[in-house]
């Protein structure tokens, strides 16, 4: 009978152990999206409700437990931040950036591969609640397959 009370207890035991694995491993483990995103970029875009497009250069970047994007589009420079999370249960990871204090704004790009595995990033954006007939869109190449190699 003590063997059979021990052994219940060691089952016991070994079930609740396994079942509180996942939840430490989520709290420590980091997603690989956080550091494979990071680097420079040619980016293309098109507006809001509109057919005018624009093109310009981004770097992201880790800063704390945020990624800090920086475009460059016709000379101007643009700074926001974003974090990668869930697009919704059971959904992909994505970038998602907020900014603007006079009217909030946001950009959400899912993280995909080019044919060289470095991040290639595609994102709709605009005004918070997407009030657009057409949100505006991004697309960011990675620019290090680009950059020549010095000898």
């Amino acid at each position: 009978m003590i063997n059979v009370i021990r052994t219940l207890r060691q089952m016991l035991f070994l079930i609740f152990g396994l079942a509180a694995l996942p939840a430490l491993a989520s709290e420590e483990d980091e997603r690989p999206e956080w550091s494979f995103v990071t680097g420079q970029y040619q980016l293309i875009g098109r507006f809001p409700d509109s057919r005018r497009t624009y093109s310009g250069t981004a770097r992201i970047e880790r800063v704390g437990d945020q990624l800090l994007l920086s475009r460059n589009i016709a000379g101007k420079t643009s700074r926001i931040y974003g974090v990668v999370r869930r697009a919704d249960p059971g959904e992909a990871y994505v970038l998602a950036f907020a900014w603007g204090s006079k009217e909030a704004m946001e950009m959400v790009c899912l993280i995909g591969g080019d044919l060289d595995n470095y991040a290639r990033l595609t994102c709709h954006w605009g005004k918070r609640g997407n009030p657009h007939t057409q949100p505006g869109m991004e697309a960011y190449f990675a620019q290090e397959p680009w950059n020549p190699l010095t000898p």
